[in-house]
């Protein structure tokens, strides 16, 4: 096509064609007042013994007077060590992947450079249409709002963090369960702690703005809110025993609809961004998965929501996808099937009694917590919370006998820890007390001994075996 084309424009600049033997070259001649010019167009892998004989045979035969002759090399250059010697070639061109370039030039040869460019030139780009949104405020509005509820966190945070955090919507699978299905949106607006709080304002502020312009308020904030409950479903289905806070979920679905937009307009995402997109997302899911603490998966779902949100609702007018409906389709049965799922409680309810277990313990009724904690425990000892919560119950517990001179039920608690988890020193330590207090001696050396072998730096342990050592007996 573009030898066909360039034949015709060569033509109506006053050249014609010439037959040359062999198919292998195409040679054109145009006659001027003082000057012959001769165009060659061959291939540019072609022995240099073959473009010797062609010449002889089919271009020097035209060769009197004024004589003038440009070569046109196609798919390489090896020819053109060759064709360059010969001093009556003026100019020489090569065309590889879509451009014309000058070996051997010759100003004599400039309109039929530029019409070589124009003709072997890559394919311009056709400019694609995007429609930019007006900037918005919504941004803005979620940050005042995490703001506030931040400082609320801080303000009621004296009473234990992860209890505020529960009590005021973190994602906690037992409440869940229980009837609270707005703890896979409330999360979105809590944070754990000062770093938690800023690292997530700063992304959001970064990419909030931007994603408002590319998609439009409304479907901004239904890709945040989407995109957080996607990540919430994926954490409560796939991690039960996390409690979870935190708007990375959110903001993870914003870098999928901007990684939806860079699919979509490749050429202006690479104008805006660059390869920085990808770099950011790369990173950020490598940390989520090696950073201990981080919920990675609510990352990971937080991005799908925003990357099938981005499809299911498209960037505006300029946006057309005929397959929209299918994405649309795809991304609401997969969001029904999460919510199913992690809206389904189990089918044995020891989440019921670990979280009447959780509520005593923190309002200090620990004997029912202790009860209760059990009953969870017994149905259903793989989840880690529950002995969390039972360990701390037996350990209070254990303290509040030993101050109300109840020596043999502190000794019960502490030996129901210790079976419970034979690894906190603690345990071990008030154990040892009271085996002190009660006059069993060697029991009580032994478990200091074993506080010193959990933790060697305990150095109230260290003098009391040393001080035991010492007795008759010792």
């Amino acid at each position: 096509m573009q030898l066909a084309e360039l034949a015709t424009r060569l033509t109506a600049m006053g050249y014609r064609r010439v037959p040359a033997g062999g198919g292998n070259y195409l040679l054109f001649i145009r006659e001027e007042p003082l000057l012959r010019r001769v165009l060659i167009i061959g291939n540019g892998e072609e022995h240099h013994d073959n473009w010797r004989r062609f010449i002889g045979e089919h271009v020097l035969p035209h060769r009197h007077g004024n004589f003038s002759v440009g070569v046109l090399l196609l798919g390489g250059r090896t020819a053109a060590s060759y064709l360059t010697e010969l001093p009556w070639i003026e100019v020489v061109w090569t065309e590889t992947g879509g451009a014309v370039k000058t070996i051997k030039p010759h100003p004599r040869w400039g309109v039929e450079e530029r019409l070589l460019s124009l003709i072997f030139s890559a394919p311009r780009v056709v400019p694609e249409e995007i429609e930019l949104y007006p900037p918005g405020k919504i941004t803005y509005y979620l940050l005042l709002i995490n703001l506030l509820v931040f400082l609320a966190t801080l303000f009621l945070g004296r009473n234990g963090q992860e209890e505020v955090l529960i009590r005021m919507g973190a994602k906690y699978n037992p409440r869940i369960w229980l009837g609270e299905p707005w703890r896979l949106l409330t999360p979105l607006f809590l944070h754990a702690g000062v770093i938690h709080f800023l690292l997530n304002s700063f992304a959001l502020f970064q990419l909030g703005r931007v994603v408002e312009r590319l998609f439009g308020g409304g479907r901004f904030l239904f890709l945040y809110f989407f995109s957080g409950l996607l990540g919430s479903c994926m954490g409560t289905v796939l991690r039960p025993e996390t409690i979870s806070v935190g708007a990375s979920g959110a903001i993870f679905g914003l870098l999928g609809g901007l990684i939806y937009f860079s699919l979509r307009k490749p050429h202006t995402a690479r104008r805006f961004f660059g390869r920085s997109l990808w770099m950011v997302l790369g990173i950020n899911l490598i940390l989520g998965f090696v950073i201990p603490g981080i919920d990675y998966l609510g990352h990971l779902g937080g991005f799908l929501g925003g990357l099938s949100g981005g499809a299911a609702v498209g960037l505006g007018k300029k946006d057309i996808l005929p397959s929209r409906w299918l994405w649309t389709a795809l991304f609401t049965c997969f969001t029904l099937i999460m919510l199913v799922f992690s809206l389904t409680p189990p089918d044995i309810n020891w989440y019921g009694p670990l979280e009447e277990g959780r509520t005593a313990l923190n309002r200090d009724d620990l004997d029912t917590a202790v009860l209760k904690l059990e009953e969870s425990y017994e149905l259903n000892p793989d989840y880690p919370l529950t002995k969390e919560y039972l360990l701390q119950a037996y350990f209070l517990r254990g303290n509040r006998r030993y101050q109300e001179q109840d020596l043999a039920g502190a000794e019960a608690d502490y030996l129901k820890g210790i079976a419970l988890e034979e690894g906190w020193p603690g345990f071990h330590y008030n154990l040892g007390v009271v085996y002190l207090r009660r006059g069993r001696l060697a029991e009580a050396k032994k478990e200091f001994q074993r506080v010193l072998e959990l933790d060697p730096s305990n150095q109230e342990a260290r003098e009391i075996v040393e001080y035991l050592e010492t007795l008759p007996g010792g």
